[in-house]
Formats: structure tokens, sequence, C-alpha cells
């Protein structure tokens, strides 16, 4: 699924995903410590399978894939998706920046432009599923407003790796 305009945050701007971005998102989603709280598989797990999804993101009918952009100067620093569920009132989020670009408010931003074009859209509820051990993730979520709808677990595509988890909501 696609948008047709950029999305515009207070630092970044988020747009369609399109395959030309694959080495920008190949290199956080399967890197060890970028994508360490991901369920991307690590660049050496992954399979014919993984690739032949990853290589039709662009395309995806599931939900939506966005690249962030700083506005300035349209450098790639994070990625983003939304999936909504039937009826479209219900979206289930996931957020990722680039390390170099940790601790400058980045996530925030891409969160709230995210949840922000949500409501627009019809959306009424807003949930995300964060590792317990990503505290920073966490953490922003709460400070965004999100709360701890329950607990889960979630494992790491194709690795023998299990990360017990929060899922937040947001009422919108």
């Amino acid at each position: 699924m696609k948008i047709e305009e950029k999305l515009s945050g207070e630092k970044i701007a988020l747009r369609s995903y399109r395959s030309s971005d694959l080495d920008f998102v190949s290199g956080i989603w399967f890197d060890g410590e970028n994508g360490k709280y991901l369920s991307d598989p690590e660049k050496e797990f992954i399979d014919e399978k993984f690739q032949r999804a990853v290589d039709g993101l662009e395309d995806s009918p599931l939900g939506y894939y966005f690249l962030a952009e700083l506005k300035e100067t349209g450098v790639p620093v994070g990625t983003c998706c939304a999936f909504p569920d039937d009826g479209g009132t219900a979206y289930d989020i996931g957020y990722c920046v680039h390390k170099s670009y940790w601790r400058k408010g980045l996530g925030r931003d891409i969160v709230t432009t995210l949840t922000n074009w949500i409501g627009s859209v019809g959306g009424k509820r807003v949930t995300a599923e964060a590792a317990k051990e990503n505290e920073a993730s966490c953490e922003l979520l709460k400070k965004l407003g999100f709360e701890v709808l329950k607990e889960g677990s979630f494992n790491k595509y194709n690795m023998n790796v299990t990360y017990d988890s929060f899922i937040f909501i947001k009422i919108l």
C-alpha cells in the first residue's frame, strides 16, 4: 500500500518505500546492533523466503512501508510501517531509526507523524509491540501516550532468539 504525498513531521518526512531503498533498509534492519529488537533476522539468517518478502515490500497489499528522511536534506534516517485492520480503524505500527541518528528525537517524530496520519485517515487506535529489553522504545511509546495493553513475546525470524514484549495501545 502506498501514499501519494509525503507526510511531514517536525524534523522528518515520511514517504512510501521504494525498491531503491532496499540497501538502506537492509543495512539497518539486518544489522546486529541496529536491528537487535526487530523481528527481522540478522543478515546471515536471511533465507530465500524472507528475501522474497523484503523484495516485495514496495507493492505489499498488507500495509504501508515508509522511509523516514530528514526534511531539510532528504537523507534517510529510519523506517516505519503501519498495518490496518480490515475496517481501517486500528493500525499496528513498527519503526526503526538508524543508529547514527539515535537520541536525536527522530523516533518521537516518526511515531508522532505516523499516528497523526493514522488519525487523519480514520484510525481510532494504534498498537505497537516493543521488546521489554528495549527500554528506549518502551519509554518513547509511554511518553507519546501509549499504554501497555498486554504482555507477549516475539521471535527473530529464522533465529533462536525470543524477546518478551509489551504490546502498547494508544486511543486516538
